[in-house]
């Protein structure tokens, strides 16, 4: 008995020595460093695992004259559409961010980030529940090309779920710099379609995409982005728990 109650007690003693997660998501908020916070939001369940396309959509014209393909005409009237995909190394795409922002585990670490370059600045509250499932894309270049896109974002920014099936897009909001914080595109989508929940999270696979071209191009700058994305709904879990 002695011997059994000793290995019974090493066997309790070993199981609470192991550790906890690895991941900082798995940790509590407060114990995460700067490296943990920059995991979080650039190699994590909650940035695409996958960006299959990340590109310029090209809107381009034949002149009518010349008979060349260009950027901009000076008069569109009577100058064929030419629509494409162009990936050229002589227009080098702008650096992206794209995060699942309702994540509270995405919006705590970007907190965690304000409060370690500044402890006097930042917030020590929780995050709140927000009542959309939101995808950000961070930058000021895709927050012109978006927040002025001759297209109607509704009908070119989408998610295809698991099923195949798409969820529409409810709103988007843009949100410029602060002195902690980068420019930042929102996208947001139901969490509820008729009473039911838009997106099952033990879904495989869901697809972002989104396409505009800025109504004022400016020489020399990415005037228009599509974008595909992969995200893992099972794999985006902090501490255990579904974390959309």
């Amino acid at each position: 008995m002695m011997v059994n109650g000793r290995l019974l007690a090493f066997l309790i003693s070993a199981l609470f020595a192991l550790p906890a997660g690895t991941e900082p998501w798995d940790k509590p908020p407060e114990q995460w460093d700067l490296a943990d916070s920059y995991k979080i939001l650039r190699d994590s369940p909650w940035t695409p695992s996958v960006t299959k396309l990340e590109a310029n959509f090209t809107q381009r014209h034949t002149d009518k004259l010349t008979g060349r393909v260009i950027d901009s005409p000076s008069n569109t009237t009577d100058t064929p559409l030419i629509r494409g995909m162009e990936v050229g190394r002589n227009k080098p795409l702008p650096a992206l961010s794209i995060l699942w922002w309702s994540s509270k585990t995405v919006r705590l670490a970007q907190r965690r980030l304000v409060e370690l370059r500044n402890s006097r600045k930042a917030p020590r509250t929780q995050v709140e529940t927000l009542p959309d499932y939101v995808i950000a894309i961070e930058g000021s270049e895709p927050l012109r090309i978006f927040q002025g896109a001759k297209e109607d974002l509704h009908e070119t920014v989408f998610l295809v779920l698991d099923e195949g099936l798409t969820l529409d897009l409810e709103q988007v909001k843009f949100v410029e710099a602060t002195d902690d914080t980068a420019a930042r595109v929102e996208f947001h989508f139901p969490r509820e379609v008729e009473g039911h929940a838009a997106i099952d999270p033990q879904s495989e696979k869901i697809e972002f995409h989104c396409k505009a071209e800025a109504k004022t191009p400016r020489p020399g700058r990415q005037n228009a982005l599509s974008i595909r994305s992969q995200f893992h709904p099972r794999a985006m879990r902090a501490n255990g728990a579904p974390d959309l």
